[in-house]
């Protein structure tokens, strides 16, 4: 995963190919205020991912599980060989990395023992 600009970026090999999704989190807590998928897997017809990303944008990281399976339920052949389970993984893998940036967790490494 890396950052790229204000977003952030995870990613995850499929069958079909690479699946890379870019988010740009939003003001409120688990928000994704934009999203990109790009990768090097077939998205059939032209358009079809801007039509995924507006379904996203806007929404919290609880409701994306919901809008990818209406999603692929209303758009069966339009991206042939990956899962609607693989663009949620990618996108919780990218939101994984956003909480990382923002926890006020202490650092592990500052559990260890003083001597």
């Amino acid at each position: 995963m890396s950052t790229s600009g204000s977003g952030v970026t995870g990613e995850l090999p499929t069958k079909a190919g690479i699946v890379r999704a870019t988010i740009v989190p939003g003001a409120a807590r688990n928000q994704i205020q934009s999203v990109s998928f790009s990768g090097t897997f077939k998205a059939e017809p032209a358009g079809i991912l801007a039509k995924l990303e507006l379904t996203l944008a806007g929404s919290t990281i609880d409701e994306a599980p919901g809008k990818i399976e209406d999603f692929f339920a209303q758009n069966p052949t339009a991206l042939p060989g990956v899962e609607p389970e693989e663009f949620l993984t990618v996108l919780t893998l990218a939101f994984m990395k956003v909480r990382r940036t923002i926890s006020t967790a202490p650092d592990p490494a500052a559990w260890k023992k003083q001597s």
